[in-house]
């Protein structure tokens, strides 16, 4: 254990002496370990947030989509109709259906133009809507039947989107020509389901939508299913008697459960590409490592064969350099994952300032692996150089100039 001790003590000195060039050599490690770090802490808080946004919905909904599949044409395409909500609303296990309709328009306060992203719903199944996670009323009041020039938005918007003109209750808004009252401002933290931070919604009822600013039929549809069980089996017949009412296929049917794995899968395949990515600056810091170590064997040939001299053994020549480069890579990893954090950490903050919660919590497994990769990778790339040492020959290290 004494020895253990004194290789380190020595490694450390050693180390010590060259403390610009060591600290050049942990750029490379610290940038690729942060990254790293960085990217796995906002992943798993990405992945939570999301999920607790699903189980706040519940197992037992679908969601009715236009396109073709996940994510496709929903900007543009209006597939879903009108009487589709009826269509599901007669299949057996469907409790309630309620229809997005979602337009874009132009609004003006105080000779300020802005685009507006307009969502009407029906408030008569307001009960239905707040379940999927938009809305919390943070004062005012919500939408009520038969209102036309009403609105409700979110808070952020009123506070911040206006370049320090505050847009409050009992307010007007133009859009579009017309003149909306604000009567409701929504809690930005259950927006954020919706709008992923779209601080510009505003949320008119149904007749509006579809009167004043024409959105005739709903972008997508909402289906809460009596019991959990029938989800699969409603998902079918959605499928079945849309594809027999539109004559083709141009819409696609998710359930909480199916959302949920699809945004893994893109996720992880995110994940895949940025790790990739970040590994880059890890080899960079690798080859620094093994560069610094092979200038330290030359620098310090004379004092090798010194110590091969007095009985070092090639062993202790080699463990020598290797606790050097494992030291090296230790400490570009722990201030690597120091600095992941707090990267991670601002960008949850500015996240939360869009309206996204984006919970960070520090994962004491990445820690320790983030670390044990960086001083395996330092090992790995001291031990040519550490080799290299181990093998000299003592006679010719003391005479090297």
């Amino acid at each position: 254990m004494e020895i253990d001790r004194e290789l380190f003590l020595l490694a450390f000195r050693n180390l010590k002496r060259q403390k610009l060039r060591s600290y050049l050599t942990l750029l490379g490690m610290v940038i690729g370990i942060a990254a790293i770090v960085a990217l796995f802490t906002l992943s798993a808080g990405l992945s939570l947030s999301v999920k607790e946004m699903f189980e706040g919905l519940g197992v037992n909904v679908i969601f009715v989509e236009p396109g073709s599949d996940m994510g496709l044409s929903t900007a543009v395409s209006r597939s879903i109709e009108e009487n589709d909500i009826a269509i599901i609303k007669g299949i057996p296990g469907v409790e309630e259906v309620v229809g997005f309709y979602e337009t874009a328009a132009i609004a003006e306060y105080r000779d300020k133009e802005m685009s507006a992203f307009i969502l009407g719903y029906d408030p008569n199944k307001t009960k239905y809507v707040a379940e999927t996670g938009y809305l919390k009323l943070s004062r005012g009041r919500l939408l009520e039947p038969n209102e036309l020039y009403s609105i409700m938005i979110n808070e952020s918007f009123a506070e911040n989107a206006l370049e320090g003109k505050t847009l409050d209750l009992k307010q007007q808004i133009l859009i579009e020509g017309k003149e909306f009252r604000v009567v409701g401002i929504l809690d930005d933290s259950d927006a954020a389901f919706g709008n992923f931070g779209m601080n510009n919604m505003f949320w008119v009822t149904k007749d509006a939508a579809r009167s004043i600013f024409g959105a005739e039929d709903p972008m997508e549809l909402f289906v809460k299913v009596s019991d959990e069980h029938l989800v699969d089996q409603v998902k079918e017949k959605i499928e079945e008697k849309l594809e027999r009412a539109h004559g083709e296929k141009d819409f696609y049917v998710m359930t909480s459960e199916t959302m949920m794995e699809s945004f893994d899968n893109v996720l992880g395949l995110v994940q895949g590409i940025l790790l990739l990515l970040a590994s880059i600056s890890v080899i960079v810091g690798a080859i620094g490592i093994m560069n610094t170590m092979l200038m330290a064997v030359l620098e310090r040939t004379r004092e090798i064969g010194a110590m091969k001299a007095i009985g070092a053994t090639n062993s202790r020549i080699l463990s020598i350099f290797l606790t050097e480069a494992a030291l090296l890579g230790l400490a570009g990893g722990s201030v690597g994952v120091v600095i992941g954090y707090l990267i991670a950490f601002g960008v949850s903050v500015v996240a939360q300032g869009f309206g996204f919660g984006l919970p960070i919590v520090p994962d004491p497994v990445v820690i320790a692996l983030g670390m044990l990769v960086s001083m395996l990778v330092g090992m790995a790339s001291g031990f040519v150089p550490a080799r290299r040492a181990a093998l000299m020959d003592p006679v010719e290290a003391l005479r090297y100039e």
